[in-house]
């Protein structure tokens, strides 16, 4: 849950954005109705309702969502009203009852106050008293509905359907290569030579997937035969795709083998679609592939284990000729969404089935899959993953872009040097690779930390880490590569940065253009190649050579004030 030094932050920004974009799964704002006290009272209920069962979260009322700048959007809740009796109003109009915490936060410059209301994690789900109720996904409040409910349970582990024992003797749904495939891959994950030399029988009790004899469907899905888990989980399928453009595909091949042996055919398919690189490096000529392999081990093994088996669908990896596409069936749970899926603690579906491929050293439950899909990428120069959900799916995207080895050589030099590199840091790295700046903001988002994690994550790589240098002040302030990374890149790179105006080119640019014709942001941007929030910093530098702003919106312009003589 955000701070309410980070909210008042966030709010300060209302001159650059609307508020709809500040928010997030735990942060709203509201416009308070002064017409309508009931009504705007039956609002603060919804929102404790729908926060509650979305993981808890902070609403702030009396600020308008759809407009830019601070003095438009701060419109206050009136004085008259009691926060105490609000607090009273949530708790008896839910069920079970919510107790949120209200605070009043005061605008002096604007005359006005707004009202945080901060609902904490409990046990949903919970409803208004009439029985409505919504949960927070993501930016929204929807309807909580059967499915969504079925969610819940999923995440408190009292519905996994992985745990259930099948009706029948264990020996007669096993595959010996699969049961072969797992050692291997034990194996090469270097578990303890004792687990994996062991009997199957004895391996599979150790780990729990045999229960009273009974193979457990999770256990099924892991060392299952084919006719078996055709018949118990008909759901479990595996696709691979080599598409040649959005409609047309070159290769096809589908299956319902376990998990390790899906696993291994779509990696044997991707090993012809995943050409390697040879960097020389003295006397050494290490090979990187498009897509790193172990980035595509964690990103297929985290599809089987978050998949709704419940639900009809493939886990399907589409080869594409610049990138690779994933999906599995079922939606994000427990909270997660795309914008929060790098640092949000780790929640399984499908618990039992987790567990058991932890137990086998084939993943990790504590969240390190995605942070090493992450890793892998970044190191490497390379672009991030891109999470999106699309209906009742969840794809996973890798773009196929080249190493950079320059950068790869200096995050390799930086560890000879003792200084620790995380995927935070190279988030921050790689964006400035291909802009000029950062600032905490943009920090925040592409980091998915808080501001004040931001803030704190920028400082450090600065005066701890030496990779940053900053430059402005308070609001503006802004960070940089500095000279000890920047020396090590350039060597072997050309980037964006070095092709841009400085700064005072910039200004003797504009200032000539200006004297012919106006100008809007957008026009400033295509012209200097900044984005929108330095555009607005540099024209606020302007302003002492009489430039102005006129209008609001994308119908505002810069114009040159003529001195009066």
């Amino acid at each position: 849950m955000k701070s309410t030094t980070e909210i008042v932050s966030l709010i300060n920004n209302l001159d650059n954005y609307i508020a709809d974009d500040l928010e997030s799964q735990d942060l709203d704002f509201k416009e308070w109705n002064e017409r309508s006290i009931n009504d705007s009272v039956s609002l603060v209920v919804k929102m404790a309702v729908c926060m509650a069962n979305g993981g808890g979260g902070t609403v702030v009322f009396g600020i308008r969502d759809r407009v830019k700048g601070k003095v438009n959007a701060v419109i206050g809740v009136p004085s008259i009203i009691d926060i105490g009796t609000l607090q009273k109003t949530v708790y008896d109009r839910t069920e079970p009852h919510i107790t949120p915490v209200f605070e009043w936060l005061d605008f002096n410059e604007y005359n006005s106050r707004v009202v945080l209301m901060k609902v904490f994690p409990g046990m949903p789900p919970y409803t208004e008293s009439n029985g409505a109720a919504t949960i927070r996904i993501g930016k929204e409040c929807v309807p909580l509905t059967g499915t969504l409910r079925r969610q819940m349970l999923e995440v408190s582990g009292t519905s996994d359907f992985t745990s259930n024992t099948l009706d029948v003797p264990w020996k007669d749904v096993v595959s010996p290569i699969a049961m072969e495939r797992i050692r291997t891959m034990m194996s090469q994950e270097r578990a303890p030579e004792i687990l994996y030399n062991m009997s199957d029988e004895d391996l599979l009790s150790s780990i729990g997937a045999i229960k009273n004899g009974n193979l457990t469907f999770g256990g099924l899905l892991i060392v299952g035969n084919n006719e078996a888990i055709a018949k118990y989980v008909p759901n479990h399928l595996w696709s691979f795709r080599k598409m040649l453009s959005t409609t047309e595909y070159a290769i096809k091949d589908d299956g319902n083998h376990a998990i390790p042996l899906a696993l291994h055919e779509i990696e044997r398919y991707m090993a012809v679609e995943n050409p390697t690189t040879t960097i020389e490096v003295g006397f050494l000529h290490p090979e990187y592939s498009v897509y790193p392999k172990i980035a595509l081990r964690e990103a297929l093994l985290n599809a089987f284990v978050h998949r709704d088996y419940r639900m009809p669908g493939a886990v399907m990896l589409k080869s594409y000729p610049d990138k690779i596409i994933l999906t599995n069936a079922g939606n994000f749970i427990g909270g997660i969404t795309p914008d929060n899926i790098l640092h949000h603690p780790p929640v399984a579906r499908n618990g039992h089935l987790a567990d058991l491929l932890d137990k086998l050293r084939l993943v990790n439950r504590s969240n390190l899959g995605v942070p090493r899909i992450y890793k892998s990428l970044l190191v490497e120069g390379k672009e991030p993953p891109q999470y999106r959900e699309i209906g009742d799916t969840v794809e996973l995207t890798i773009m196929a872009s080249s190493i950079v080895p320059s950068f790869r050589q200096a995050v390799k030099d930086l560890n000879e040097k003792g200084i620790s590199i995380d995927v935070d840091h190279l988030i921050v790295l790689n964006y400035l690779i291909r802009h000029r700046e950062i600032d905490t903001f943009t920090t925040s988002k592409i980091c998915q930390r808080s501001i004040d994690q931001a803030r704190e994550l920028l400082t450090y790589m600065e005066n701890n880490l030496q990779l940053l240098q900053s430059g402005g002040q308070s609001k503006g302030k802004y960070y940089t590569l500095s000279r000890l990374i920047y020396d090590g890149i350039e060597k072997n790179a050309s980037y964006d940065r070095d092709r841009r105006l400085d700064k005072e080119a910039m200004k003797v640019r504009i200032l000539s253009i200006l004297k012919e014709r106006n100008l809007t942001n957008a026009e400033i941007r295509q012209i200097t190649e900044l984005d929108r929030l330095q555009v607005h910093r540099l024209m606020k530098e302007l302003e002492q050579n009489n430039v102005k702003l006129s209008g609001i919106g994308r119908n505002a312009y810069y114009y040159l004030e003529k001195n009066e003589s």
